[in-house]
């Protein structure tokens, strides 16, 4: 369980001077694992050293034109198949869910490389909060040159987009969030970037089904794209890279403040 006791520090601020390429993937799989395409591991996501916010190690995600994941590649059908959904990705997932209506606090650190190619259509996901039902209650994704943060308190319908604007790429950008999981009037969602506010956001979080199910939504985050057919070509996508580092979270503000911490 070595990789899983480097994600765990990641969040936790303590270093870490080893290197990992994969998360065991077992019937409990502990606090996090991994949803990729299996043909895809040695690539799609790894710990690296030679571009990290604070810390020995960030994590480099890589999703190329068809890494799509499967969660039962022996018999697709038996479970979740994006390859027949128009969906491809490279994600790790944490297993912990915020209670609800309880204020909690979320930072991590994102890099978009000098050579990424934006496009237009698929929109690409890289940060979400899933509720394990029907699919997120809020993403950020990057589209055209932009990043966006979409909030969904409707089954498959964005509630409010928030355009954050064009994010410097080969630059190290701080994000913060402080939300309420809720899907009553007195929610909220708060997002800062490198310590400046971005957005402030006053109602509900969550939709009624997913609120029913007791727990908030959990975080998964890497590189994720739906709607693969949206792609305008030719040929194939290009490949993608994002690095993240010092992810948090906490009930507490100064739990996440990347300034509290020396880094992994």
């Amino acid at each position: 369980m070595r990789i899983l006791t480097v994600l765990l520090l990641l969040i936790s601020g303590v270093a870490w001077a080893g290197t990992a390429n994969q998360i065991p993937n077992d019937g409990q799989r502990g606090t996090w694992f991994d949803t990729i395409d299996e043909d895809a591991r040695p690539y799609a996501y790894n710990f690296i050293q030679d571009n990290v916010r604070k810390g020995p190690n960030a994590l480099r995600f890589e999703l190329r034109d068809g890494d799509c994941y499967t969660a039962n590649p022996s018999n697709p059908s038996s479970g979740w198949d994006d390859c027949t959904r128009e969906r491809d990705r490279a994600e790790v997932r944490e297993r912990w869910e915020p209670k609800l209506d309880r204020e909690v606090w979320y930072s991590f650190s994102f890099y978009i490389p000098n050579d990424y190619q934006y496009i237009n259509n698929p929109k690409q996901m890289f940060f979400q909060w899933h509720g394990g039902v029907w699919g997120p209650n809020a993403y950020f994704m990057i589209k055209k040159k932009n990043v966006y943060l979409d909030i969904l308190t409707q089954k498959h319908q964005t509630t409010m987009q928030y355009n954050l604007g064009e994010w410097e790429k080969g630059k190290w950008h701080d994000v913060v969030i402080n939300v309420r999981w809720t899907n009553k009037a007195n929610g909220f969602m708060k997002v800062w970037k490198n310590g400046k506010y971005l957005v402030e956001y006053k109602g509900a979080t969550m939709d009624p089904e997913t609120y029913a199910t007791g727990h908030g939504p959990h975080v998964k985050y890497g590189i994720y794209i739906s709607h693969k057919s949206r792609w305008e070509g030719p040929g194939k996508r290009p490949t993608h890279v994002l690095y993240f580092d010092e992810y948090r979270r906490s009930y507490k503000y100064p739990q996440v403040d990347i300034k509290n911490y020396s880094g992994d």
